[in-house]
């Protein structure tokens, strides 16, 4: 059975570009990947808001994106390789490294603290579709709210095509191979793509395969998100740029390859670009 994508269509609809933010907005006292950080992605005009999940070894599912342990909960171990207990023992640091008395969320604990009708991009979930699909079901009143994401390998895609229900997803593609394998499984129910382009050039997004998605009504997303120095997700055109340049020499340029949604750390900004845009 495929999620009815009625609600997600018609958000691509009304906006003239979709915003995604990274983690959920946060800083100060408000932790990335956390029912607070949905919150105030909400008031700072977010469009769909980005979590990461992982699991314990007794399989229970937490939201946190495994690499920022030591950073976020002064943990040398990777969250995957810790117990339940032992996960639920840990607090957050703030973006000041003070300790405050904040856990990890478990999944359950998240969708109970968050509207049900905020679009969820649901990210690094693909290493345990074979538990976190039927996990999800249960979770009845945001089906039409959940989007899925993975990068393009078969035994991510095989799983979600055989899978009872069928929910919004989107796949990361950065070139025409990928494009090829996702074409054998035409009842994955996709609604848009993630596009990576590491060069300048932007070969991928404007090749003819390419453009032919541009025709049907798919969410095209660009991360403008700015990880580190070394890291392009899209030709250097980034959040950074947009911020201390001027979004001419950025989100403008992104907005001209069709694009249809930008992920940032920054909503409420790139929302008042948005609103410029509007009027």
């Amino acid at each position: 059975m495929k999620v009815n994508t009625n609600k997600f269509k018609q958000k691509l609809k009304d906006n003239k570009f979709l915003i995604l933010v990274h983690r959920g907005s946060h800083g100060g006292n408000i932790i990335e990947n956390t029912s607070d950080a949905v919150k105030v992605s909400i008031l700072q005009h977010a469009d769909m808001v980005e979590a990461d999940i992982s699991m314990s070894t007794d399989g229970d599912f937490f939201i946190f994106h495994d690499g920022g342990e030591k950073r976020l909960l002064d943990e040398s171990r990777n969250i995957n390789s810790l117990s339940t207990e032992e996960i639920q023992s840990k607090r957050y640091r703030n973006a000041l490294g003070e300790i405050i008395n904040k856990q990890v969320e478990s999944f359950a604990y998240f969708y109970n603290h968050i509207d049900h009708d905020v679009f969820l991009n649901i990210d690094r979930s693909w290493n345990y579709w074979d538990t976190f699909l039927p996990e999800l079901d249960k979770y009845t009143d945001m089906h039409e709210y959940f989007v899925l994401k993975s990068p393009v390998k078969r035994e991510y895609l095989e799983k979600l095509n055989n899978h009872s229900i069928q929910y919004q997803y989107f796949p990361i593609v950065s070139n025409l191979k990928e494009l090829e394998i996702i074409n054998d499984y035409p009842n994955i129910n996709i609604v848009g793509f993630e596009i990576l382009e590491d060069t300048d050039n932007f070969e991928f997004i404007q090749s003819k395969e390419f453009v032919e998605y541009y025709k049907n009504d798919y969410m095209f997303l660009i991360d403008s998100i700015k990880l580190n120095d070394k890291t392009d997700l899209f030709g250097g055109l980034d959040d950074n740029m947009a911020l201390l340049t001027g979004t001419d020499q950025s989100w403008d340029k992104i907005l001209r390859f069709n694009v249809n949604a930008i992920q940032t750390d920054w909503p409420d900004i790139l929302n008042e670009y948005r609103e410029n845009l509007n009027s």
